[in-house]
C-alpha cells in the first residue's frame, strides 16, 4: 500500500471512530506516521481527503466489477451474485466506510461529498437495476427500480450487521441468499401488481448516473485527441485513434466491440495516455 493509500485508511478509521468534524489533520497525520505538513502534499484539505475515501473505494470496487463483467463464461445471474460477494467482502475489509456512510460525514462534510455520494448511489441503483433487467428479461423491466431499490435496502441492513454491528455471517453466503429473495419480490411484482418507482420519479438518479457515463466518454474523448497530437505523421495509430474516437461519439449506438477492437490493436504499442485511455473507456461502458 502506498503513502497516499495508507493516509486514506487512517483517515476513514478516524472519522469512522471519531467523526469527520471532530479529528483533525494533524491526528490523521500522526496516525499515519507522516509530518502534519507533509500529509498536504497528498490532499490540500480534510474535505478533499474525505471525497478521496470514497471515491478510491468505489473506484476499487467498480473495476473489480468490470473485470467479472468481462467474463464470458458466467450467466447473467452468475455473474451478478459475483459482484454482489465482491461488493460485501469489500465493506466486510473496510467496516470503516459503512460506518462513514451511516454517520454525519456522508451528507455533512460539504456539498461536493454529498453529491459524490449521490452519485455513487445512482451509479449502484443503474448497476442492480441492469443486472435485475439482465437475469428476468424486459418484462421486469417496469418494475426494475423497485426491485433494485429493495435489494439495495436488504443489503444494506445485513451490512449493519455484518460491518457494524460485528455480526457472524458470512459474506460469501450474502448474495446468494439475497438473490433468492429478489426471485421472490420479482415474481409478486410481476404478477399484476405495480411498482411505486417510475422513470419519472427516479429521473434525478437517471440524469446522475448519465451524467457519470458522459463524463468518462469525454474524457475518453480527450484522452484520443491529446494521444493524436502526439503524432505529426498519418499512420495506422494515428487512424486507429480516430476511428476510436468516430466511434465514441456515436453515444448510445457506439459499437462495444468495435471499441474494444480499436483498443487491443493500439494496446501493443506503448502510447503516452494509453492506460488513462483504458480506464476512461471502461468506466463509460461499465
Amino acid at each position: 500500500m502506498g503513502r497516499k493509500e495508507d493516509i486514506i485508511e487512517t483517515a476513514m478509521k478516524l472519522f469512522a471512530e471519531k467523526g469527520y468534524h471532530a479529528t483533525s489533520m494533524q491526528e490523521i497525520a500522526e496516525r499515519s506516521g507522516v509530518a502534519k505538513g507533509s500529509i498536504y502534499n497528498y490532499f490540500k484539505s480534510k474535505e478533499e481527503l474525505a471525497v478521496s475515501i470514497f471515491r478510491y473505494h468505489y473506484e476499487v470496487l467498480f473495476h473489480q466489477l468490470k473485470q467479472i463483467e468481462a467474463d464470458p463464461a458466467l450467466t447473467a445471474r452468475e455473474r451478478f451474485c459475483r459482484q454482489l460477494t465482491v461488493q460485501i467482502q469489500l465493506f466486510d475489509e473496510h467496516k470503516e466506510l459503512v460506518q462513514m456512510q451511516l454517520g454525519e460525514q456522508a451528507v455533512k462534510v460539504s456539498h461536493e461529498v454529498q453529491h459524490l455520494v449521490f452519485r455513487i448511489r445512482a451509479h449502484t441503483l443503474h448497476w442492480y437495476r441492469r443486472a435485475i433487467e439482465d437475469i428476468y428479461g424486459e418484462q421486469v423491466r417496469p418494475v426494475s427500480f423497485d426491485c433494485a431499490t429493495m435489494l439495495n435496502g436488504m443489503l444494506k441492513e445485513y451490512l449493519i450487521y455484518l460491518a457494524v454491528d460485528r455480526k457472524p455471517l458470512l459474506p460469501e453466503k450474502l448474495a446468494p441468499f439475497l438473490l433468492d429473495r429478489l426471485d421472490a419480490i420479482v415474481a409478486s411484482l410481476l404478477d399484476g401488481k405495480t411498482g411505486l418507482l417510475d422513470e419519472t420519479v427516479m429521473a434525478d438518479y437517471i440524469a446522475a448516473a448519465t451524467q457519470e457515463r458522459s463524463q468518462w466518454k469525454e474524457r475518453a474523448i480527450s484522452c484520443l485527441e491529446r494521444m493524436a497530437a502526439l503524432r505529426p505523421v498519418e499512420d495506422d495509430i494515428l487512424r486507429s485513434l480516430r476511428l476510436l474516437k468516430e466511434e465514441l461519439e456515436k453515444g448510445e449506438t457506439a459499437r462495444r466491440f468495435m471499441v474494444e477492437a480499436l483498443l487491443l490493436y493500439l494496446a501493443k504499442y506503448s502510447l503516452p495516455l494509453y492506460n488513462e485511455l483504458k480506464e476512461a473507456i471502461e468506466r463509460y461502458f461499465y
